[in-house]
């Protein structure tokens, strides 16, 4: 019998803000939003700016749109597109929203914030489709039905984060973004990407940017990585194809072909996540 199909689709790219315009038109300028389709079955990844492209995909289809949105945690741009976000409007649709848990405030309660009155008209609680909530913590394992497994890590970004790793039918793909190395490599995120077939991970950076190197202020206890970090993390988890993502906002397109170039010449299976980019897996 064969597999369902499995995709992975590139819907925004970027961290921190998103940054349209001329210089970023061939990666993209969208903040973080990663398409995880499995047969009928619809995973998505983050809510930054991007999903408000793939929401205006999906009501195309008059068929009910039912899915599970996981956020990696509620900095802006992890959630500012999710208002934005057609489907969610449309009542007969449905969508379990999972987050890290918080000792302050609910997620619910942090993704219900960005759209009280005095920041946005409409509330979430007045979305039409249905939608619910959960709270993870690290180390949780979720089965959502047809063979699809998740399971979660913590990430090492201010106020934390969780990282999400999905198997079906033999195929993984993680999604791995906001989180800094550490001068050595960690052994949790390492074991939990080990011998992934697809591993998204956090390169805001280069080595350079994030010490401090030639002018650069060191970016130390930013939160994020760099993709020489994600090169030496994949090759030591023994994963296999890298996507260089979260691209920082002062790099324009001239300057992810070099990032993407250089990292090639270390790690010839990388890619640099572009919007509209398809992973068959």
């Amino acid at each position: 019998m064969p597999k369902e199909s499995f995709q992975v689709t590139f819907w925004g790219v970027r961290g921190s803000l998103p940054v349209p315009g001329a210089e970023t038109i061939r990666f993209g300028g969208n903040t973080s939003c990663v398409q995880v389709q499995i047969g009928e079955q619809l995973i998505i990844f983050d809510g930054g700016t991007g999903i408000y492209k793939l929401g205006q995909q999906l009501v195309k289809n008059p068929a009910p749109v039912k899915g599970d949105i996981f956020i990696t945690h509620t900095h802006w741009d992890h959630i500012q597109g999710f208002p934005f976000f057609s489907p969610a409007f449309i009542p007969g649709n449905r969508f379990t929203l999972y987050g890290p848990a918080k000792t302050d405030n609910t997620f619910a309660e942090l993704m219900k914030g960005q759209m009280v009155y005095q920041h946005f008209p409409v509330s979430l609680d007045s979305m039409g489709a249905g939608i619910d909530f959960c709270e993870l913590d690290s180390g949780e394992d979720l089965d959502l039905g047809n063979g699809v497994r998740i399971r979660t890590v913590h990430n090492n970004h201010p106020n934390g984060g969780i990282s999400y790793r999905v198997d079906h039918e033999g195929r993984s793909v993680c999604y791995v973004t906001d989180t800094e190395h550490y001068e050595y490599i960690d052994p949790d995120i390492k074991s939990f990407i080990s011998q992934a077939d697809l591993v998204i991970y956090d390169t805001h950076f280069t080595d350079d940017e994030y010490h401090g190197y030639e002018g650069y202020p060191t970016k130390k206890g930013w939160g994020h990585s760099t993709w020489q970090e994600g090169i030496k993390l994949i090759e030591a988890a023994e994963a296999k194809k890298l996507v260089l993502f979260h691209h920082a906002n002062f790099h324009n397109d001239k300057d992810m072909e070099t990032i993407e170039k250089d990292a090639r010449k270390r790690y010839s299976d990388c890619v640099a996540a572009r919007e509209g980019m398809v992973i068959a897996l």
